[in-house]
């Protein structure tokens, strides 16, 4: 272990954690509290801790905390009371909800005498800059930013702050990837990195994982105790044949871990939907093939959707029918549980992608996302109207039903939307109802 600096190092054990939903500096991350690690840390550089805090929130701690003395929240009077009662005239200041910062970098920003391009916390702060401090809270000024005017360059990553459990997770997964040489990249994709229609609570935590041996991560279930203690967790197919490990962990959090070997990176290019998933917004975590550079030039290549093809739409609407009279003949048998499946399952995947062509066709500029993600947002709200009647009940009577609806919505959107596409109509729409009809007739 290096020796440790003459500087104070100050933990603040943060606000009111109202996003976090409960005290963060009491959060679990990887077998010990928050407050417990940041502790830790600083006292593998500094000669001096010191915890500031309100000693009114009573957090069970194994270390004293001073109390900042006001009642007011903001890392201002954590920051001018940790300064002024340090012993060294140096301080290095971490926020107890940045979990990833590591004792390198604690040690590039004392021998910097800086804080990082990221913003002013964490960082360090002198003696010398009480007075400025002290003047700027006395004058209802509680920012941070420009009371210590030197910056250094440091890696994003670890600097960023755990504002909700879900950031807390993500982080303890990063943490662990970097320990591991066999785990070559880690990334984050969906809603948590998405810009638009980013994470909400009631999202999920979507990882991609590219590790030397997947069946290692995907038969063992004992490495996801790292993160906390899992309620639920199975295996899932995914895209191009691989799996993923879908978990619920006892917090409430709902992570997919998508596992994959190198040799899936080559073919991420061929994949369905990935450029646009990807050009979506993802997050790198832990890259040691340059995956990041890969992918910037798979989204960079990324256009927008192309029309369909006469041959892709005629093939589409042949898909289409001739699985209306398969659910027909089905119904007719009294297999009601398979046409039921069909028809709310494979039938309408075949629908939302005439959907997509429709809602292009009347304005190219319009986002259809991908597999009828946000499907209320962009589809012709005509047709999100007859959809509702659309589905089918566990009865022959209204399947029935959900299938002549779903048959009516398909054709009138294949009929305009060949026409504003220029494209042709190559089946025959009044033989195909006879055939269906013969079959079980329409009960609406």
């Amino acid at each position: 272990m290096a020796d440790r600096v003459a500087a104070t190092g100050v933990l603040l054990l943060g606000g009111a954690s109202s996003r976090f939903g409960s005290p963060k500096a009491l959060a679990r991350f990887r077998g010990e509290t928050l407050a417990e690690r940041a502790h830790r840390l600083l006292s593998e550089v500094c000669e001096e801790v010191l915890v500031v805090g309100k000693e009114a929130d009573a957090l069970e701690l194994p270390f004293p905390v001073l109390d900042d003395g006001v009642e007011e929240r903001a890392a201002a009077y954590g920051v001018a009371a940790g300064v002024r009662a340090a012993t060294h005239d140096a301080c290095i200041v971490l926020p107890v909800d940045a979990p990833r910062v590591t004792p390198a970098l604690l040690r590039s920003l004392l021998d910097a005498e800086a804080v990082p391009q990221t913003g002013p916390l964490p960082g360090v702060y002198t003696k010398s800059m009480l007075a400025e401090l002290d003047e700027r809270i006395a004058y209802g000024e509680l920012a941070l930013r420009g009371v210590n005017e030197r910056t250094i360059e440091l890696d994003a990553r670890l600097l960023s702050n755990a504002n909700t459990p879900m950031e807390l997770l993500e982080a303890a997964v990063a943490d662990w990837a970097e320990e591991r040489e066999d785990v070559l990249a880690l990334l984050v994709v969906g809603s948590q990195a998405r810009a638009e229609a980013p994470a909400d609570r009631w999202s999920d935590l979507d990882l991609l994982l590219i590790v030397e041996d997947p069946a290692r991560y995907l038969d063992d279930r004992d490495w996801l105790e790292e993160f906390g203690t899992p309620v639920l967790t199975f295996l899932e197919s995914t895209f191009e044949g691989s799996r993923e490990r879908r978990v619920l962990y006892e917090t409430g959090e709902d992570v997919d871990f998508v596992v994959l070997p190198p040799a899936a990176v080559e073919r991420l290019p061929t994949m369905p939907d990935a450029a646009e998933i990807l050009a979506r917004g993802y997050r790198v975590l832990v890259d040691r093939i340059g995956l990041e550079e890969q992918i910037g030039t798979l989204v960079a290549a990324a256009g927008a959707p192309e029309p369909p093809t006469q041959v892709a739409f005629t093939e589409l609407a042949n898909d289409f029918w001739y699985h209306a009279l398969w659910i027909a003949k089905k119904l007719r048998r009294g297999e009601v549980y398979t046409a039921v499946g069909c028809l709310d399952g494979y039938l309408k995947s075949r629908l939302v992608t005439l959907l997509g062509w429709h809602a292009r066709a009347v304005d190219p500029s319009v986002d259809t996302w991908h597999e009828g993600r946000f499907l209320e947002r962009w589809a012709d709200p005509g047709a999100l109207v007859h959809l509702e009647f659309a589905y089918g009940r566990y009865s022959v009577r209204d399947a029935a039903y959900g299938l002549w609806s779903s048959i009516d919505l398909w054709q009138g959107l294949e009929e305009e939307t060949a026409r504003r596409l220029g494209l042709a109509l190559e089946l025959d729409h009044p033989d195909l109802r006879r055939r269906l009809a013969q079959v079980v007739p329409d009960p609406r």
